[in-house]
């Protein structure tokens, strides 16, 4: 399966076991495919990757460890996990919830009436203020009907905090998690709702130190996917997650494939050899020609807004590194796949006499 850019993951959501055993099977197919295809005769172009990162159980100390010892450039390593970071993970939007049918937790076997509305309750974590001191949020109860129609509304089932340094360590992002839970307004459920508030505050607290700990399925995810993209990829498919490599960069993606097994629970790195033929070097032009005529017209469009505007240094600065990063990539590629990509070329000198006029005036 290839892993979905930018889409993220839940913060605890292991891959099932039947998709770790096909992705093995797959990639050790691949694994035999790349290896005849090296040691051969036929000539390789590049590589089709694609990859895809599942929750481990992976420490920055094991990240830097493992870099070492695959001669991976160190540049790329993620920061070091920041439990303030975690504290916004766990209880920001795509943290910790839990939705469930109230009917089901009153009489879980009675059968729905006819016409009888299905009433539903979410568990989220709202945010209540944040200063130098703290971060407070509430876990709240929210009750709709089947019509999406607000019932009623509990603000605060429990108070969920974050103390910066209360120890005045000095660290940047270090602090403390305190969740007290609102024994009152928790009281005032049924037994089954007050156990499923209840497990729900325990989870996060449960996530939440596993995520000071280790590095999420999505930051690992960020870790392969910024490196790949620094070594000049083509990207195949539009959406992103299939990448076409030059042979030139046989070395690092060894490495990088090596790296994302280490994961663990299924995460793996494939690496689909293609031959150096005319089909597949038209293929990978192509893929080339239509994202740089994108990037291209979005900085056109970028250059236009800045002419029309007040644009600061900094702005047309930006404009400048956008136009040379394709520039660059444009002239790399054309050796590398023996093109001359006229398309581009021309687009390129568009561009640059549009980049030409907005410097004049600025001047």
């Amino acid at each position: 399966m290839t892993s979905q850019t930018p889409t993220p993951t839940p913060a605890a959501s292991p891959a099932p076991a039947t998709h770790q055993a096909g992705a093995r099977e797959a990639l050790e197919g691949f694994g035999a495919y790349a290896a005849a295809m090296e040691q051969g005769d036929t000539p390789i172009l590049g590589y089709l990757l694609f990859y895809a990162v599942f929750d481990g159980r992976v420490t920055f100390d094991d990240l830097h460890r493992w870099f070492l010892e695959l001669g991976l450039d160190s540049k790329f390593l993620p920061p070091p996990i920041r439990q303030v970071d975690a504290y916004e993970q766990v209880t920001g939007k795509a943290g910790v919830r839990s939705t469930y049918r109230l009917s089901d937790t009153a009489t879980p076997r009675r059968r729905r009436a006819p016409g009888e509305k299905v009433t539903e309750v979410t568990l989220m974590v709202r945010h209540v203020s944040r200063d130098n001191l703290k971060v407070t949020r509430h876990l709240v109860r929210e009750v709709r009907d089947e019509g999406r129609t607000r019932l009623s509304y509990n603000t605060k089932l429990a108070e969920i905090e974050f103390w910066r340094d209360p120890l005045g360590s000095g660290r940047p992002g270090v602090g403390v998690l305190q969740v007290t839970p609102a024994h009152d307004a928790i009281g005032e459920l049924g037994a089954d709702e007050q156990a499923k508030v209840q497990k729900m505050l325990a989870d996060i607290e449960d996530t939440y130190q596993r995520q000071c700990r280790f590095y999420t399925s999505d930051r690992l995810r960020s870790v392969v996917r910024t490196y790949v993209e620094a070594l000049n990829p083509v990207r195949v498919r539009a959406s992103g997650g299939v990448y076409f490599v030059h042979r030139s960069q046989v070395g690092p993606l060894a490495a990088l494939r090596e790296l994302t097994q280490r994961f663990g629970a299924g995460s793996h790195l494939a690496r689909v050899p293609l031959p150096d033929q005319k089909e597949m070097r038209e293929m990978i032009i192509a893929a080339f020609t239509t994202k740089a005529r994108e990037d291209l017209d979005k900085l056109a469009l970028d250059i236009a807004a800045a002419q029309r505007e007040n644009h600061s240094e900094a702005a047309v600065a930006n404009l400048l590194k956008r136009f040379r990063a394709l520039q660059d990539s444009t002239t790399e590629h054309s050796t590398l796949l023996s093109s001359s990509l006229e398309e581009t070329r021309a687009s390129l000198l568009l561009v640059q006499a549009q980049f030409s006029n907005l410097m004049n005036r600025a001047g």
